[in-house]
């Protein structure tokens, strides 16, 4: 490869953690973009023998970053058979999409983002994002350890705003999963984080959003749990107490129903309806205590289940 080629993607990926590492001194967020660096690499070496690219691919954003790929997708060999038959494959519409979200506007919307909810609910998230085109298996997810993702490749991810307007809500996570009392249990604390994730960003949103956008949901989808609420209080009441991580899985996965009556995820809607029931019995601004309570004595006091 050129010498001139390589100093500027030294270049390039120096000034990004440079920027990266002065935003989270700011902010206690940090952003690990490997996305533009991603998609140059991959641009400058498409004509190039396998085995070179693959070499290159690996040093440059494979080992770096390697708790991301390892955890989202697998081994090295993992990495390389993606890149190799599906990436290269989609390398245009990468471009396409570098180009329609602009990656740089990204990143700084982010950023305020990042210090909005910082006032807006008095705390402060702390954490690693990362943003990279990789298998489309999330739009905006994350690790148990609150390390967030963005799947740029994802087909939700059109553009920068069916983006950002999700920011307040995985932020929230990053909070919640910091200030939290701690307890052993996993499905009231997934159906909490959740709905409270999705309850702060409406608020955030302030009248631009509708309940049914927050959660995820299509307008049937919310209807549905609108009309059979009363199963869901009787789901809540049977399943709040377990530590069945699997279980806890179940309440968060829109490809999982516990009826045919319901949609996926339920558990959104059900922990949404916890906090705004909270909300009604404790105060306006009472949303703001559930940052530092236990899920149980957030559910005791919602009074949803009496």
């Amino acid at each position: 490869m050129d010498r001139k080629i390589i100093y500027f993607l030294f270049l390039s990926f120096f000034l990004q953690v440079k920027v990266s590492a002065q935003n989270k001194q700011k902010s206690g967020i940090e952003i690990i973009d490997i996305s533009q660096k991603q998609i140059e690499l991959m641009n400058m070496l498409q004509n190039e023998p396998v085995e070179k690219r693959n070499a290159i691919l690996i040093d440059s954003i494979y080992k770096p970053n390697s708790y991301l790929w390892n955890g989202y997708l697998g081994s090295e060999s993992d990495f390389t058979d993606w890149v190799n038959n599906i990436a290269y494959k989609e390398l245009e519409s990468y471009n396409t999409k570098a180009n329609s979200i602009d990656l740089s506007k990204l990143n700084q919307y982010f950023f305020e983002t990042v210090r909005e909810m910082e006032k807006f609910t008095g705390k402060k998230p702390k954490g690693k994002w990362y943003i990279f085109f990789g298998p489309k298996w999330t739009n905006l997810g994350g690790f148990d350890d609150g390390t967030m993702l963005i799947d740029l490749a994802h087909e939700s991810n059109k553009n920068l705003e069916d983006i950002k307007i999700f920011f307040p809500h995985e932020i929230n996570h990053q909070i919640y999963s910091d200030t939290m009392e701690q307890e052993n249990n996993a499905v009231l604390y997934r159906i909490l984080d959740e709905g409270f994730a999705c309850y702060v960003s409406y608020l955030f949103h302030d009248g631009k959003t509708i309940i049914a956008e927050e959660l995820d949901f299509t307008e049937s989808e919310y209807k549905a749990c609108l009309e059979n609420e009363k199963e869901l209080t009787k789901l809540l009441k049977k399943n709040y107490k377990s530590n069945n991580e699997k279980l806890s899985d179940n309440f968060a996965n829109r490809g999982y129903k516990f009826s045919e009556k319901l949609p996926g995820a339920v558990g959104y809607y059900i922990g949404f309806r916890i906090v705004d029931e909270f909300v009604k019995r404790n105060g306006k601004d009472s949303w703001k205590k559930i940052y530092e309570m236990s899920p149980k004595k957030v559910l005791r006091k919602s009074k949803i289940l009496k």
